[in-house]
């Protein structure tokens, strides 16, 4: 059953029986006639949007290496399955990860032995062209199909979106999940037996949550929808009983999933989302980066709700809908400058934009109903396609950008994978998730630590040590057979170790790899532990010794 537009809204489309659309009214005739089948004017604009999306963000999914975000999820994916499936130990994903290990990574995993690394991006890919879909549809239910078209067009070429569609993360599959909860929640506001589609909407927003813990910051956005529909066509008080049965099923679900979870699951959402530690970021750059990426989105959602029309108490329920739409727009860039931090910042702010597109799209489809002229009304709409080309070019350019923010590390696995083989042992390196994950088939989890945090216990000793202790010990005891660092993120770590090293007198370079990223020139620098005295010996590594991040 086809929705209601927004009050004042009206289709350009002329509306038949059972929800079609035809460009023009039939003509009459005197007999049957066959009718050929073909797709609408709404499906082909639906399809090259679709396109557009998926070539802008295909040409990024081999333009870098791993990030370390995606080899974390890639890797953590292999070791869930394998644990699954051998019931081998796991490191202890769900108390730093920003999203459940057992749904996306796993996913992805396959994804990976399938394809590697390009088909894991891919598959984000395929999950934002769904995201982009459920926009579609979400805005055609709400405003009309016109609206549904600028929507789209809006966020498939924005930045953020073109960057998700290619980033093997957790984003991708929440972000489409979340897209799908908006959707199903509209769509039960109106029917007349909605009870089925609020529950599904609850089950998809759970599920999002659950992907990406984060996306929780949008459950009030989806239950604005849920509660502004309902009441545009039953009024408040109905809206009020479904609303609340909406957010009874949402937050009990999540608190009967955490319970079950346990204290691990609990201490990675405090962690990672509702307790996470505040950066050094000033607001104003939070806000200058978020206005760079979806500024335009969020300003064209903005002005739909201050010129929503008010003449009817419909028109002033549409009204309540556009501004929870563009309050969207602006939340992860109120929470992120709240907490000081730009990080995930350019992934974060496309969940924000895909709200406030709907209120874009009804704007600029409102723009094109300003002269009744066909002639004036089909220039208007040239003039506000010629309007999305510099944001697609814009886009474009953010979206490469986005690919340059890590160093290549094509050549430092070659160097690794034969000297993991001369050199058995435990390794360190900075960032350690991106060589295992390219080869996670020698080298199990256990033997990798990293510059993050590590513990360790010396030998001969029973005291647990943790952080720069522990990586001091560990140096001077030769636990590590290789080591690997860039004076990255972890810069100041990295030195103490170099000291170490220096100290051992047993640990020597034995590769560099010079890289480049978007920040400037780098190298990574391999040690290799070699005793001067007895070469190929080496003391036995501390079996009490523990790492993890």
């Amino acid at each position: 059953m086809s929705g209601q537009p927004l009050p004042g809204a009206g289709a350009l489309l002329e509306r038949q029986p059972g929800g079609a659309v035809a460009e023009h009214a039939p003509r009459a005739s005197r007999g049957p006639v066959a009718q050929r089948p073909g797709p609408s004017l709404a499906t082909i604009g639906l399809i090259c949007v679709l396109t557009l999306q998926a070539v802008l963000s295909l040409r990024l999914v081999w333009s870098n290496t791993a990030f370390l975000d995606e080899a974390t999820y890639l890797y953590a994916g292999h070791v869930e399955i394998a644990h699954l499936l051998t019931g081998t130990p796991v490191p202890a994903y769900s108390t730093y990860l920003s999203g459940a290990p057992v749904i996306y990574p796993p996913l992805a995993a396959l994804a990976s032995d399938l394809g590697g690394l390009a088909a894991a991006r891919i598959l984000s890919l395929g999950f934002m062209l769904g995201a982009t879909s459920f926009l579609w549809a979400t805005t055609t239910r709400l405003a009309g199909r016109p609206a549904a078209f600028f929507a789209a067009a809006l966020f498939a070429t924005v930045g953020s979106t073109q960057y998700l569609g290619a980033f093997a993360t957790f984003d991708a599959m929440s972000l489409f999940l979340l897209a799908a909860a908006a959707w199903a929640a509209v769509a039960a506001g109106q029917r007349d037996e909605p009870g089925a589609w609020v529950l599904g909407a609850a089950a998809m927003l759970v599920l999002a949550n659950a992907t990406k813990y984060a996306s929780a910051l949008f459950d009030p956005v989806v239950a604005g929808l849920l509660l502004t529909t309902i009441a545009e066509r039953r009024g408040p008080k109905q809206a009020f009983s479904r609303g609340g049965y909406f957010i009874v099923a949402v937050t009990s679900t999540l608190g009967l999933l955490l319970t079950i979870a346990g204290s691990r699951y609990l201490t990675g959402v405090m962690s990672t989302t509702l307790a996470r530690a505040a950066g050094q970021s000033p607001p104003l750059v939070v806000v200058t980066d978020s206005v760079r990426w979806i500024g335009i989105v969020a300003a064209l959602a903005l002005v739909a709700a201050i010129t929503a029309p008010m003449r009817s108490r419909g028109d002033r329920v549409a009204a309540i809908r556009l501004a929870v739409l563009a309050a969207a727009g602006v939340l992860v860039t109120a929470n992120q400058a709240r907490i000081h931090t730009t990080t995930s910042l350019s992934k974060h702010v496309d969940f924000g934009a895909w709200f406030a597109a709907v209120a874009a799209g009804y704007l600029l489809a409102r723009l094109l109903r300003a002269s009744r002229r066909r002639s004036a009304r089909a220039l208007a709409g040239a003039g506000v396609c010629c309007a999305l080309v510099p944001s697609g070019f814009m886009g474009r350019a953010q979206g490469a950008a986005f690919f340059q923010e890590w160093p290549n590390t094509t050549l430092v696995t070659k160097i690794l994978g034969p000297l993991t083989r001369v050199h058995p042992g435990n390794y360190l390196a900075e960032d350690y998730d991106v060589p295992a994950y390219y080869l996670q088939g020698e080298i199990p989890w256990q033997r990798w630590s990293n510059t993050w945090y590590f513990t360790y216990t010396p030998r001969g000793s029973t005291r647990q040590l943790v952080g720069v202790p522990a990586w001091r010990a560990a140096v001077l005891d030769h636990y590590f057979s290789l080591v690997v660092l860039d004076f990255g993120d972890t810069a100041g770590v990295d030195s103490i170790v170099t000291k170490a090293i220096h100290q051992s007198g047993d640990y020597h370079v034995i590769a560099e790899a010079p890289y480049w990223d978007s920040f400037g020139v780098g190298q990574f620098t391999v040690w290799a532990y070699q005793p001067k005295a007895q070469p190929g010996s080496r003391p036995a590594s501390s079996p009490a010794a523990a790492r993890g991040r």
